[in-house]
């Protein structure tokens, strides 16, 4: 990952496991107060996981440094109980949980 002067969106992937007791609304408050655009998980794709307890989110915004906004979502993050487990840059036309689309019945 690297740092460039053109800024980009950069949008960081984050999982909550149900085990662990989270607070996911919280983290997305946290997360909007910080400047973030948040994207959660809709209800009704839990009964497409193998982990029905789990949350997803996701977390982007604009900037120049990938790994200054990972670090910054996994900051706030952690303190919900929840994950950063990767960040990067995104396109214009990105589709917000697509793995989750392509794991449900239609």
């Amino acid at each position: 990952m690297s740092k460039n002067n053109m800024s980009k969106k950069i949008m960081g992937e984050v999982v909550f496991s149900g085990d662990l007791d989270p607070d996911p609304d919280g983290c997305a408050a946290a997360l909007r107060e910080a400047g973030f655009e948040v994207h959660r998980m809709p209800e009704h794709y839990r009964k497409h996981m193998e982990f029905p307890e789990d949350t997803f989110m996701e977390a982007s915004k604009i900037g120049t440094d990938v790994d200054a906004i990972w670090k910054e979502v996994d900051q706030i993050v952690e303190r919900f109980g929840g994950d950063c487990q990767k960040c990067g840059e995104i396109s214009d036309d990105h589709v917000p949980l697509k793995f989750l689309h392509e794991h449900a019945d239609n």
